[in-house]
């Protein structure tokens, strides 16, 4: 499949007023293209931290961070800023839906600022993958939680990001509509051969991924193979 992501020896520390609180110490790892990993830990572990930091919204205090052979942080903030719109896709646990906008237009919105065109017949793959073609002229107020955060994706995947980040991204559902969401992103790095990282303090859903770091006070204390992986493979080895 080949590494998408790899991050050597990430360091980052916070200056605060009562000293230095560090919160990743060291962190090296690689993400294959097309495989959805979970990063797991207790609170205050470093996981968004870490997140933050592969996706470059937080430069590390120390160490690389590479995607597709690119340092990362070779850039300045600006062209940062369009590395990640051209090449990567986020979801929150907030879905940020602008509220004056209906579905379409927030789903078509990152391509309108950065004057890309939508192609229609992958926005109608999109929204009936994720079962939004009936919401499309609703508003986010209209919407229930799951449908906000199922437009979030679809957003997020129309852009057609080379890598997806999720940090937490079912933390405002409930326990039905967060296992509906997993199975649903579970789908689209399937069908869409998606690399997603996610980031979850819940050990149900990081067993969606193929693969689990396990991450607490900022270092990864192991790399875990799910059995999503191991289905994954016995398919493939079955259709051969």
């Amino acid at each position: 499949m080949g590494t998408i992501l790899s991050a050597k020896n990430i360091y980052k520390t916070y200056k605060t007023s009562s000293g230095d609180v560090p919160a990743l110490r060291g962190v090296s790892l690689e993400v294959e293209k097309g495989m959805f990993y979970a990063i797991i830990g207790k609170s205050g572990s470093g996981k968004s931290t870490l997140l933050h930091t592969l996706s470059g919204l937080d430069r590390p205090t120390k160490g690389e961070v590479f995607i597709n052979g690119e340092n990362l942080y070779q850039y300045s903030d600006e062209k940062m800023a369009v590395f990640r719109r051209r090449y990567m896709g986020f979801v929150f646990q907030q879905f940020n839906l602008l509220d004056e906008f209906n579905v379409l237009n927030n789903i078509c919105m990152p391509l309108k600022l950065d004057q890309r065109k939508v192609d229609k017949q992958f926005l109608e793959e999109v929204t009936g993958l994720l079962r939004l073609e009936d919401k499309l002229k609703k508003y986010p107020c209209e919407l229930s939680g799951g449908e906000q955060q199922r437009a979030a994706i679809a957003r997020c995947l129309l852009a057609r990001p080379q890598i997806i980040f999720a940090d937490e991204p079912t933390g405002n559902l409930d326990s039905h509509t967060a296992e509906e969401i997993m199975t649903l992103m579970q789908q689209v790095v399937r069908k869409h051969n998606k690399t997603l990282v996610m980031v979850t303090h819940d050990d149900h859903l990081a067993s969606y991924a193929d693969r689990i770091f396990h991450i607490r006070d900022g270092k990864i204390l192991k790399i875990e193979e799910t059995n999503q992986k191991r289905e994954d493979e016995e398919y493939e080895h079955e259709g051969n």
